[in-house]
């Protein structure tokens, strides 16, 4: 029955295009082949109908033309029907009915058959112990081959076949472990290698920094010691020159002339003293030896020390001052005098790069950044201005602006100097071109104060730790 069932199914699977064609020839030709099968008796193909399709019929059966028509059981049949489907859909149906007087004649044949197929067998255990014997052999020459091409290539991706089941797989997955970790140290030595070259290059262009660094330095250097020479040597060939014609002409030169002589000796050299201050202030605040003696301070009074101080230097050059402070106090925990030597120091810078017959403005205000309240001043001049990349260089030591470090003379210290008084005291500064008109503003600001506080009251933490205070 099972067998009987199996044909017809396979009866269905090549009768289904037909079916689904309505070729009645093709399918009719596909069950004439049960003309070589004595034991078939019937075999018919129905449509989803139950209707007859196509059929195979022998002298003693008939096919019914309906499905329905098929009797349950007839007297030495063994009948099967098995539905045709497509994409799970019954598209027809498949009857075989076969003579069971065969089924002795089967068996029989059967027997034959197992026979045969038991000495069949035998040969092919023969055959296959022979196989296995060669392919014992085989794994253990390609592993040895896959290795010799290791050697020789140096490609660790190659693997081992490792599809064998026994010992010979085990070794073959064994000797691939054995390749993975020989290619991680590889990428690894190789990462190791790059990684290296890396820091390498990162290094040389750290020393190829600080070779330009060491070169601007001593340019810088270079540059200082050309302008303090010259700086020197004009105030001091004043001071020789007049002193010794005032020794030559003391006898015959009038009074009025040797006051003038005495007077020019005086400039000159408060002009040589202030050179040797910069450079000493410098030197003290490079190590870090700065003395500071904190106080209240109202940073307008001390802005108009300030200017009141310059007041000669702009009368020279025609220049006016304009001033804009806050109606209110800009209070300030500072020293006096290095504040003052600050903001004097703007103001020098401030006249002499600023043309005749212009205006400085000096403004104070106090101003709130962030969670905190800061005390600003900053003096805008109508000079040249500050080249764009320039505007911290100047704070540098040593260094000008290239539009002003040509005529206009000076040691390129003063800036340098006020940013570190005022980095002492925990503020800022910082340069800027003006947007609307020519020149720059100068601007610095320090934590605010709002009330008169009395230096004990002062504690150390409340002023830079690299300087030394005396309160």
């Amino acid at each position: 029955m099972e067998s009987l069932a199996l044909t017809a199914t396979i009866a269905g699977d090549r009768s289904l295009a037909a079916l689904m064609f309505q070729y009645k020839e093709q399918a009719q030709n596909n069950l004439e082949i049960y003309r070589q099968s004595p034991s078939i008796q019937v075999a018919c193909i129905y449509n989803a109908q139950g209707t007859l399709f196509a059929g195979y019929e022998s002298p003693q059966n008939k096919c019914q033309n309906h499905q329905e028509d098929i009797p349950s059981k007839e007297s030495g049949l063994l009948s099967a029907s098995v539905p045709i489907r497509k994409n799970g859909e019954t598209v027809g149906y498949v009857y075989l009915a076969s003579d069971a007087r065969e089924i002795g004649v089967y068996v029989s044949k059967i027997m034959q058959i197992s026979s045969t197929v038991i000495i069949t067998v035998l040969a092919v255990t023969l055959l296959l112990t022979l196989y296995f014997q060669h392919t014992i052999s085989d794994p253990i020459l390609e592993l040895a081959s896959t290795a010799q091409s290791i050697t020789a290539s140096g490609n660790y991706n190659v693997k081992a076949r490792s599809s064998y089941p026994d010992e010979t797989g085990l070794l073959a997955n064994a000797f691939n472990e054995m390749l993975l970790e020989v290619h991680k140290r590889d990428n690894a030595l190789m990462q190791a290698n790059e990684g290296l070259e890396e820091r390498i290059a990162v290094r040389t262009h750290e020393l190829e920094e600080a070779k330009h660094k060491a070169e601007l330095a001593n340019e810088a250097k270079s540059e200082f010691l050309r302008n303090m020479s010259h700086e020197f040597r004009t105030p001091l060939h004043a001071i020789l020159s007049f002193s010794a014609y005032g020794v030559k002409e003391y006898k015959n030169a009038a009074r009025k002339e040797l006051l003038k002589y005495f007077d020019q000796i005086n400039k000159s050299s408060e002009r040589l003293g202030k050179l040797v201050n910069e450079v000493l202030d410098l030197a003290r605040l490079e190590q870090g030896c700065l003395i500071l003696c904190p106080r209240y301070a109202d940073l307008r009074e001390l802005a108009n020390q300030a200017a009141e101080s310059v007041q000669s230097l702009m009368m020279n050059k025609n220049i006016s001052l304009r001033l804009d402070h806050a109606h209110e106090a800009v209070g300030a925990l500072c020293d006096h005098d290095k504040i003052l030597q600050v903001i004097t120091n703007l103001f020098s810078n401030a006249i002499k790069f600023t043309p005749e017959r212009h205006t400085l403005t000096l403004r104070t205000r106090i101003q709130k950044t962030g969670a905190k309240e800061e005390a600003v001043v900053s003096l805008a001049d109508e000079g040249v201005g500050i080249p764009e990349g320039e505007q911290e260089a100047i704070f540098e030591s040593f260094r000008q602006s290239t539009r002003t470090n040509t005529g206009a003379g000076g040691t390129g210290l003063g800036l340098a100097i006020c940013r570190k008084i005022i980095t002492a005291h925990q503020g800022r500064i910082w340069a800027q071109n003006n947007t609307a008109e020519a020149g720059s503003t100068i601007t610095f600001c320090l934590p605010a104060v709002h009330e008169i506080i009395h230096p004990s009251m002062i504690s150390p933490q409340e002023m830079s730790h690299e300087s030394l205070y005396k309160i």
